[in-house]
């Protein structure tokens, strides 16, 4: 049951086995594969276990100061026959959006049915996941965040990956951008990019480190140019790396991750932070474990280059 609908509208979005049959017998008697119906609001559902009902402030913002009728496009619903509800692949915002704007006006939308929809549950539910996860792109913009239950339905190895990496730690992630509280990520989506390097050895690696750090404790612990620079540094060590986490793992208990930071920034001041942290990192393992050096900057001190490239 969608609790923003019924916060906003005042509805409960209960089910109506007899009306919805009503409502589609006469195209699915003509056989009909899809039809565009009138649908009253309180028969709409989601499911939470491919898309979220979560959408920011900024977003609904968004849709009703731009709101126009006129431009409305029509709602795409599965019907849950045994429900008697219609649950919603593409359209959800402007469902939410319809009720703040005159909850009194909108207690009907037009909804494109999709009549032949696989009637066993499971390959309903994939058929309704893959609707969503790639729905007309002209309608909405989807993120990678929005998109995590429905790649998980669709089994994609990296986001499952991502979700067994979030039980392990424990850690959260949110669509709002700003500083971090402690377990965080800076970024689902650099977290996600993470999951697909080996398997997601490397992302595992990252968070172990994190972890016996404690810096999943504190703020910023995860930031971007945290994981970023732990990215660079399994690539360039792939060969050390249970040394580089045992070292790292007791030097990061020294520091904060927001000094860490500043350290690379002084550092290497015309750097951008990402690549600053990055090359940091590796000057801890080459003056504290005697690991050759990878990588330096160049003569201007703003480009990094390979040490074999400038010895070629």
């Amino acid at each position: 049951m969608c609790r923003s609908f019924e916060a906003i509208s005042g509805k409960k979005n209960k089910g109506d086995k007899v009306l919805l049959e009503g409502l589609t017998k006469i195209y699915r008697d003509a056989g009909y594969t899809v039809a565009l119906v009138q649908i009253p609001v309180d028969i709409l559902e989601i499911d939470t276990r491919y898309q979220t009902e979560v959408r920011t402030e900024r977003d609904l913002h968004y849709l009703t100061n731009n709101w126009n009728e006129n431009k409305l496009l029509p709602l795409i619903g599965v019907p849950h026959w045994e429900e008697g509800k219609i649950y919603l692949v593409d359209g959800y915002g402007r469902w939410i959006g319809s009720q703040i704007v005159d909850k009194e006006k909108y207690e009907y939308l037009t909804v494109l049915l999709i009549l032949n929809a696989p009637t066993d549950k499971e390959k309903r539910l994939e058929f309704e996941a893959e609707m969503y996860a790639y729905q007309n792109k002209q309608v909405a913009k989807m993120t990678a965040i929005q998109k995590h239950g429905a790649m998980i339905v669709l089994h994609d190895d990296a986001t499952i990956t991502l979700e067994k990496l979030k039980k392990k730690y424990n850690f959260k992630y949110t669509a709002e951008k700003g500083s971090r509280d402690a377990s965080v990520l800076g970024s689902y989506t650099e977290t996600l990019a993470l999951c697909k390097i080996d398997n997601g050895k490397c992302a595992d690696w990252v968070f172990e480190i994190c972890a016996r750090a404690g810096f999943d404790r504190k703020q910023n612990g995860y930031a971007t140019y945290m994981f970023r620079a732990l990215r660079d540094i399994y690539r360039l060590y792939t060969n050390n790396k249970d040394e580089i986490m045992e070292y790292f793992s007791c030097e990061f208990r020294k520091i904060a991750p927001i000094m860490l930071k500043a350290n690379s920034v002084v550092r290497y001041p015309a750097l951008d932070v990402k690549t600053a942290v990055s090359l940091y990192l590796e000057d801890l393992l080459v003056e504290n474990l005697g690991l050759e050096r990878i990588r330096t900057v160049d003569a201007t001190g703003t480009k990094l280059v390979s040490i074999k490239i400038m010895e070629m």
